[in-house]
C-alpha cells in the first residue's frame, strides 16, 4: 500500500480535491491502494446532500475566519482544526469494501483496535466512528467512484473553539430539512487519556490501524494528482 503522509497546511479546497483525485487514479488502476495521512487549518466541512445553513453557524465562522467547504462524500458535517488528523484510504471496490457497513466496522475496528493498544484504553468502532469512555474521538465518511474512498478524523487534542460554537448540530433546537448529521458527545485523545498525545503519536497510531491493509510503502503525491486536484479547485471556483 502507497502511504502518503502530507501533513503541511494548505487551502483547505486543494486538501478536498486531492482526496477526489487521487480516487479517480486508484480507480483507474494507474496507482495502487493509498493512505494518505493529511491535516487541515480550521475549517467547517458539509457533507454531501447537507444544507449549509442547516448545519454551520455561518455568523461566527465569518467572525473567527473559519472556511465553510463542501465535500463529494456523504455524512455529517465536521469541524478540522490543528488537533484533528485526517486520514484518507483508497481501496479497489471489491469485496470487503462494496458494502457500506461492513466496510465501516472493519476500517474503524482497525482504528479502535491501534488506539486500544497504544493508549492502554479501552476503544470501540461502531458505524465508522472510534468511542474512547463514551466520546467520540473519530468519524468517517465514505464515496465509491469505482473504488473506495474512506476518509475520517482522529481527535487528538482539544481546540480553542469548540464544535457547537461553529456546528448547529452540536446545539439545542438542531432540525436540518436536509441529511442530517449525527452529533455525539466528542472528545479527545489527550483528555480522555490524560496524557498528552502529539501529532506524531496520531500518525503513528493511524499508520499502526491500517498496516494489516497491505505493506507500507512511502510515496509522494504525483505531479498529476496534484494537476487533477489544481484543475477541481479551478473549476468550482469558476462555478464548473
Amino acid at each position: 500500500m502507497r502511504v502518503l503522509l502530507d501533513l503541511g497546511y494548505r487551502d483547505p479546497a486543494l486538501n478536498l480535491a486531492l482526496d477526489e483525485a487521487i480516487l479517480g487514479e486508484v480507480a483507474v488502476g494507474r496507482v495502487e491502494p493509498t493512505l494518505r495521512v493529511w491535516r487541515n487549518a480550521r475549517c467547517v466541512v458539509v457533507g454531501r446532500g447537507q444544507r449549509v445553513e442547516d448545519e454551520v453557524d455561518l455568523g461566527a465562522c465569518r467572525r473567527l475566519g473559519i472556511p465553510v467547504l463542501g465535500r463529494a462524500s456523504g455524512g455529517g458535517t465536521v469541524y478540522h482544526h490543528p488537533g484533528n488528523l485526517n486520514f484518507s484510504l483508497f481501496l479497489p471496490l471489491v469485496p470487503p469494501w462494496t458494502g457500506v457497513r461492513e466496510s465501516q466496522d472493519l476500517l474503524s475496528g482497525l482504528l479502535a483496535q491501534a488506539i486500544q493498544e497504544r493508549f492502554d484504553t479501552t476503544s470501540e468502532g461502531r458505524d465508522g466512528a472510534v468511542f474512547v469512555g463514551g466520546r467520540k474521538v473519530s468519524g468517517s465518511a465514505q464515496l465509491r467512484r469505482r473504488a473506495l474512498l474512506h476518509h475520517g478524523t482522529l481527535l487528538f487534542s482539544p481546540d480553542a473553539i469548540p464544535m457547537e460554537g461553529v456546528l448547529l448540530a452540536h446545539r439545542l433546537g438542531y432540525s436540518p430539512t436536509g441529511v442530517p448529521s449525527r452529533p455525539a458527545a466528542v472528545g479527545d485523545l489527550s483528555s480522555l487519556t490524560g496524557r498528552e498525545v502529539t501529532i506524531e503519536d496520531a500518525v503513528r497510531t493511524t499508520l499502526n490501524a491500517f498496516r494489516p491493509l497491505g505493506c507500507a510503502r512511502g510515496d509522494a503525491i504525483s505531479l498529476r494528482e496534484w494537476a487533477l486536484a489544481d484543475a477541481r479547485v479551478g473549476g468550482r471556483s469558476t462555478g464548473a
